[in-house]
């Protein structure tokens, strides 16, 4: 069983073979929204959730454009957030996308954007608009005998420095205008259809505060130009927060952002409540990540037992898939026989679940100080098929709680037998240790 890291597949031919979601008709959506903007300087926001699946969506939808000639390029913020200048890795990247596809705009798009980003690190650098010359320090020091007017040497310097001042502002102005007209060439040499080029940001809510805000305002102030759509992949709640963190908390965060967005959407939910939908995406992950398949009845069971808990814990998107990859890991570091093991793969299933969902439960686990009640809250209030794994889950959990010597004056049933045979060296004889020793084997070597 491999361990590495699934990420869906984009395939080339069909982006949306694997659209477990179905959420294909929104990306046409989108896409009837660029080719209805044919001018561009647009810029639309895709909200999500965290764990919703907004990477994936966005690639698909990227790669379903690029067949139809569509021009994009994809710029993952987060990839960038470490180097701390937006203006340089977004103008990295749109140079990169013009090379590769051999644009001849491409050279002049570089010259611009060096006297661009020369032009922005001399505006950090600088610490005052107006500077004094030394000429004031000079008759102070050397000619202190001599009268002078100081009044007409300040005037002066002031004079000289705002005329400076006013012809630098000019060359500033210059210098971006002509660097947006460089990019907007570009874009319209990018597109064979007289389509925008679409620049697609992602991961912009996982940056660091002001990193996310310096791209939202270089974009309004530099790479929105005619020609070019942008589209923020974004959990917009977060982003707020991120604006906040800069502005200060009495901003309004929700009207700083709209300020930088045309087009507000949000991603269609994952419908994992309809019971039918949710085991058809697990069942479709399950064969994804490489787990085991009509293996056994053991197995099969444990499946139902992860789909009902899924319910009950209502797992998102991407906290089914990491609990599914802890089941992986866990289930690639035991050797357990198919057919009796089941004891072990319904408890593993239940701290797969656990570790996505409740972290206190799992600290509680891990010292041992959880009570059985703690761990079977809420799961006897799951009703419906599959009933009956619930009701082995939970006798399950009470034996992971008596003790060696316990053991010894039940009646072995099924139940019993089997799980005292799965974990005999985890019962000591005054203290059972199964719970605690699953979540340490599965944090030994988890995905963090």
């Amino acid at each position: 069983m491999e361990l590495r890291r699934h990420n869906v597949e984009v395939n080339d031919a069909d982006p949306f073979a694997n659209d477990w979601l179905e959420r294909k008709g929104f990306a046409d959506q989108l896409t009837n929204i660029v080719e209805n903007n044919k001018q561009g300087e647009v810029v639309i926001g895709l909200s999500g959730q965290w764990g919703e699946g907004k990477t994936t969506f966005v690639k698909m939808w990227q790669k379903h454009m690029e067949n139809k000639d569509i021009a994009s390029i994809y710029f993952d913020a987060f990839e960038y957030d470490y180097i701390e200048d937006v203006f340089l890795s977004l103008a990295i990247e749109i140079y990169n996308y013009a090379e590769v596809n051999g644009l001849t705009a491409q050279e002049d798009y570089l010259n611009k954007s060096k006297n661009t980003y020369h032009l922005l690190q001399a505006m950090i650098a600088k610490t005052s608009p107006i500077n004094i010359d030394s000429s004031l320090q000079e008759k102070l020091v050397d000619n202190e005998n001599q009268p002078f007017d100081i009044a007409k040497i300040i005037k002066d310097n002031l004079n000289f420095s705002l005329d400076n001042a006013f012809e630098q502002a000019l060359k500033k102005k210059e210098v971006f205008r002509d660097f947006k007209k460089s990019l907007s060439q570009l874009a319209t040499q990018a597109s064979n259809q007289d389509i925008p080029l679409i620049i697609i940001i992602d991961e912009l809510d996982r940056c660091k505060p002001s990193f996310a805000v310096e791209i939202l305002e270089k974009i309004k102030h530099l790479f929105l130009v005619e020609g070019v759509v942008f589209v923020l992949s974004m959990h917009h709640e977060q982003l707020e927060e991120s604006i906040k963190k800069v502005y200060g908390q009495n901003i309004d965060a929700h009207t700083y952002l709209q300020k930088f967005i045309d087009y507000p959407t949000r991603l269609p939910k994952a419908d994992l409540s309809n019971n039918s939908n949710r085991r058809r995406y697990f069942y479709n992950q399950v064969e994804f990540i490489g787990l085991p398949t009509r293996s056994s009845s053991s197995m099969d069971r444990s499946y139902e037992l992860f789909l009902i808990l899924s319910i009950r814990y209502d797992l998102s998107y991407r906290q089914l898939n990491k609990a599914l990859q802890n089941y992986r890991y866990f289930l690639a570091s035991l050797d357990l026989d198919p057919y009796y093991s089941y004891p072990t793969m319904f408890l593993m299933v239940f701290i797969s679940v656990l570790k996505v969902k409740s972290g206190a439960l799992i600290s509680k686990i891990r010292n041992n100080t959880a009570t059985y009640q703690d761990l079977v809250e809420g799961i006897s209030e799951v009703r419906g098929q599959n009933e009956f794994n619930l009701e082995v889950l939970q006798n399950l959990i009470r034996l992971s709680f008596l003790t060696r010597s316990s053991f010894r004056e039940t009646e072995r049933e099924s139940d019993e037998r089997y799980f005292y045979n799965n974990f005999n060296s985890s019962i000591e004889e005054d203290e059972n240790k199964v719970l605690m020793n699953l979540v340490q084997r599965l944090e030994s070597f988890e995905d963090y």
